[in-house]
């Protein structure tokens, strides 16, 4: 049984523990009277009427303070079981998210080393000549870069939980550098099977740092592209409202499904579709977006119920004063 199960039950057994005292005590002074009038009459003494009444209403009144007091203390203890139940199931929720990121993180690194240690024992072996040759060290360097992207990713999201992100803010012409980055992704292994539409304005400056922004426009397009299914189509548009630059990324794929959009920037998530399960990836690339735009001053949002279908995030920076001033 899960740890967190039994402490679950532990206090419900404590609960119940505390109803059954209190009920004992809601009988004993309702009946309290009575029980003291019987002791009294097997010791052979009269009790006036008068004495009798005088009895039964203290008793009354000793009830009504032990109700009012008791209810005080039942409301207590309903705002602790609130409290511990929710706290359980966060450690429950947590632990699912802990077995599914490590059976993620297994497949992960399991399945790149495989396929590259295959293709570098064949090289050795000389079972590769000319043109197989050059497409095993291709494959090799593939696999060699998925590896490093899970780790930094991990590296990235180890020091957000304990030293937050590490960003520089700065003036940026975030037009340029959307359009420079998207060009990189259009050549990069993981994203060039997709179909990148670029929108975005001559110049628009926001407050951000340049790292951070490549890291989220990357994780954007890369997440958009594995579930934009067989023939990927992505755009990504970038545009000013009011005091905010909004970097939007949309696919046209299945979208979430029944999952709650909430979540999907939390750390290790990942929905329940078949969809989702197949692809590659631990969890983190929407969670270290959200992260990295909040600490530039921005946020990000996802878009579900779209014209069109599929699914979009936008994540929303402030304009720098540079661009204001213009």
């Amino acid at each position: 049984m899960h740890p967190a199960r039994r402490k679950l039950y532990s206090y419900v057994a404590i609960v119940a523990l505390y109803l059954l005292v209190f009920g004992w005590w809601m009988f004993f002074f309702a009946h309290q009277s009575d029980f003291l009038l019987r002791r009294v009459a097997q010791r052979g003494v009269e009790v006036s009427p008068q004495v009798t009444q005088a009895l039964r209403t203290a008793t009354e009144e000793s009830m009504r303070m032990f109700v009012f007091e008791g209810a005080f203390l039942g409301l207590l203890l309903l705002a602790s079981v609130v409290l511990v139940v929710r706290s359980l199931q966060k450690e429950l929720a947590v632990h699912r998210q802990q077995r599914n990121f490590l059976s993620a993180v297994t497949h992960e690194l399991k399945s790149p080393i495989a396929s590259a240690k295959l293709y570098v024992e064949s090289l050795q072996l000389g079972r590769a000549e000319g043109d197989k040759r050059e497409r095993y060290l291709a494959h090799a360097h593939q696999d060699l870069e998925r590896l490093q992207t899970m780790v930094e990713s991990l590296l990235v999201s180890a020091r957000m939980t304990t030293t937050g992100p590490d960003v520089r803010v700065q003036a940026l012409d975030l037009a340029a550098q959307t359009r420079e980055i998207a060009a990189e992704l259009a050549h990069d292994a993981q994203t060039a099977s997709a179909v990148l539409e670029i929108s975005a304005p001559q110049t628009l400056f926001a407050r951000a740092d340049s790292a951070a922004l490549r890291t989220i426009l990357r994780n954007l397009v890369s997440n958009a592209v594995k579930y934009a299914g067989p023939a990927p189509r992505v755009a990504v548009e970038l545009r000013r409202e009011q005091r905010r630059a909004v970097l939007r990324v949309r696919d046209w794929g299945p979208g979430l499904g029944g999952a709650d959009p909430r979540r999907v920037f939390d750390a290790f998530v990942r929905g329940g579709d078949e969809n989702v399960r197949t692809q590659p990836g631990v969890g983190l690339g929407l969670f270290l977006v959200s992260e990295l735009a909040r600490a530039q001053g921005g946020e990000a949002r996802a878009l579900t119920q779209l014209d069109g279908g599929g699914f979009a995030v936008e994540v929303a920076l402030p304009v720098a004063e540079k661009e204001q001033a213009t």
